[in-house]
Order: structure tokens, then C-alpha cells, then sequence
């Protein structure tokens, strides 16, 4: 496990020294966990996300985009016309448990014990009221992505119950997806006064970490929405919240419908093995939230209910979220 994280994170640096520096720079932290939502076990439980922005909107050439999104970039993205380019490094590591999780053999239809470390690379290009995003994501799931050892010790710390069926978590797989995100906003022109927006969400992802296709929409209420509009799309992979810069905030209220082909903790990527469950293909979710924003600084919380990953609602996906984010 430590020879995985070791390499993620060496990897994460070598992709943050790689990028060209832009005009402003933002570092985020992301928990997601299930205890925000009053709930222990069951589903999506905990997730942390450790993220690096670099932004540019003064640069006369093409943007550096991200390595790992540049096979990609020229058939999956449209010309670099935007207003702003935003190269983006994520290191994560999220994890799925059954329903009852005192349980030391689990049920053979409940969802599976999962760990996933993930690496992804995201690349926006933000225009007046258009935002394009192509991310690719590489992983591991299994034992070596170190999610036993992070729950016990947070359960330990909150005195939550102990979860004592790991032993039968997933075997060792590595996992990779391609996604593509737009947003589009609905709103009006950039004002100081306090206003409201739409955003309107379409997404697709394909990968044996995911493969699915949904759409969304935000209703936001707020001052300088229109600089923030674009860290929407984060909200698809999970990795951030909506978030308010440069003095901003915003309230927002949300939802989304997605069709899941395959999904590697409940049903699997075509090549783990061990204990799963059937997937539910149709998957809603409705999200509730909140950002502020002082000059360097913005911190946000939400909420998100999501229907169950699996037929046997055994995996369910209601969290609490917390974000912290600074301005270099």
C-alpha cells in the first residue's frame, strides 16, 4: 500500500512541476463522508481529494494542457477560445462498504468492500458561458489503495463502529477512465449584485472505473458567478463542490439523472473478481449547497443523495461534503 501511495504522489508532483505557471493557483481538499449525512456503512462512505488549479488567462499560446489528458485533447475537446484555461491534479482515495459493516463475513448481495487510489488530470477551458472539460483518471482499486487502514483509523478517532469485513474487500485491479464534461450557464451579465443562474451539465465517461452518460442542472444564487461557473463540471467526478472564488458566494440547489454501464466497485470493470453486486443502471441525485469566498480562501459544504448504487439498496450514496481552498 505505501509503494502505491508513494507513486501516486510522485506522480502528482511530476504532473504539478510539468505545468506551466499561470496567473492565479488554487489548492483544494475534499471530504466527502457519510457521517455528514448521519449514516455509517452502506454504499460510497468516505472520500478525500487532494487537488492542484493552475489557471491561465494571459498566455498567447495554447495552454500546457495536463499530460495525461494530451492523447486525448485534439478529438475530444473543442479549440482553446475561452476566456480562461485551467490545467487540474487530483490525488484521491475513496472507498465502498456494505450495508452492515459489523458483519465479518458479508452478505453475498450486499455491496462489495472497496478501496480506490486514483490519480486524475482534468483539463478546462472556460469561455463567456461554455466551460469544456476532458479528464482522465488512472487507479487502483483493491488492498494496495490503502482504504482499510484510512477507515479504521477514522473510525477509531470519531468512535464510530468498527467495520470488521475487510477481508473480503475486491482483489487488486487497476482501474482508468476518460471523461468529457460541458457546462453551460444561463444567466446574466457579469454584476457585483447579488443574482441568480442556471447551469446545464451533460457528461460521459467511459473506463473500468465508470462508464456512463448523465446530465445535471444547478440553480445558483450568488455575487460573481460568472468566474465561477466552471468548477461545476468538478462536481460530475466527485472531486470538488461549485466552488466561489475572488470574493464570491453562492447557495445552489440541484439535480442530475445518469445512466451507469458498468460501475467498478458494484459490478466491476470486466476484470476483478470477487463479491459484487447488481447494479442499478438508472442513478439520480439531488445536491444542496453552499460557498464563500474571501480573496484568498473559499471554503463550501453540500449535501448529496444520491439513489442506490445497486438493486439490492444495499449501496447507498448520501454524503456530507467539506472543501477548503487557497489561493497561492
Amino acid at each position: 500500500m505505501r509503494v502505491c501511495l508513494f507513486a501516486f504522489s510522485a506522480a502528482l508532483l511530476v504532473s504539478v512541476s510539468s505545468a506551466r505557471a499561470g496567473d492565479i493557483d488554487w489548492f483544494t481538499g475534499v471530504w466527502h463522508n457519510d457521517l455528514f449525512a448521519g449514516s455509517d456503512g452502506g454504499g460510497y462512505t468516505n472520500g478525500l481529494y487532494l487537488s492542484w488549479f493552475d489557471l491561465s488567462d494571459t498566455h498567447p499560446d495554447h495552454y500546457g494542457t495536463p499530460w495525461l489528458t494530451r492523447p486525448f485533447e485534439s478529438w475530444l475537446m473543442p479549440e482553446a477560445e475561452g476566456n480562461l484555461e485551467v490545467s487540474a491534479y487530483t490525488l484521491g482515495q475513496a472507498m465502498m462498504t456494505p450495508k452492515d459493516i459489523e458483519k465479518v463475513v458479508p452478505d453475498e448481495d450486499d455491496a462489495p468492500y472497496a478501496g480506490l487510489l486514483q490519480l486524475r488530470s482534468a483539463y478546462t477551458v472556460v469561455g463567456k458561458d461554455v466551460a469544456d472539460t476532458l479528464s482522465v483518471t488512472v487507479g487502483i482499486v483493491g488492498p494496495s489503495s490503502g482504504a482499510e487502514e484510512v477507515q479504521r483509523a477514522v473510525h477509531r478517532m470519531v468512535g464510530a463502529t468498527e467495520p470488521r469485513g475487510w477481508d473480503y474487500q475486491i482483489k487488486d485491479e487497476p482501474v482508468g477512465q476518460i471523461e468529457r464534461i460541458r457546462v453551460w450557464r444561463f444567466g446574466p451579465a457579469p454584476t457585483e449584485e447579488p443574482h441568480l443562474d442556471l447551469l446545464l451539465i451533460g457528461s460521459g465517461s467511459l473506463g473500468n472505473l465508470e462508464s456512463s452518460a448523465g446530465s445535471a442542472m444547478l440553480v445558483r444564487f450568488g455575487t460573481r458567478l460568472d468566474r465561477s461557473f466552471g468548477t461545476a463540471s468538478q462536481l460530475v467526478g466527485r472531486v470538488s463542490n461549485p466552488m466561489a472564488i475572488d470574493g464570491g458566494w453562492n447557495v445552489y440547489l440541484g439535480a442530475s439523472a445518469t445512466y451507469v454501464y458498468n460501475q467498478i466497485f458494484i459490478s466491476g470493470g470486466g476484470l476483478r473478481s470477487g463479491q459484487s453486486a447488481d447494479l442499478r443502471h438508472d442513478q439520480y441525485a439531488t445536491y444542496a449547497g453552499f460557498s464563500y469566498s474571501w480573496s484568498r480562501l473559499s471554503v463550501s459544504f453540500s449535501f448529496v443523495a444520491n439513489t442506490n448504487l445497486d438493486k439490492n439498496a444495499s449501496a447507498r450514496q448520501k454524503f456530507g461534503t467539506l472543501q477548503l481552498g487557497w489561493k497561492f
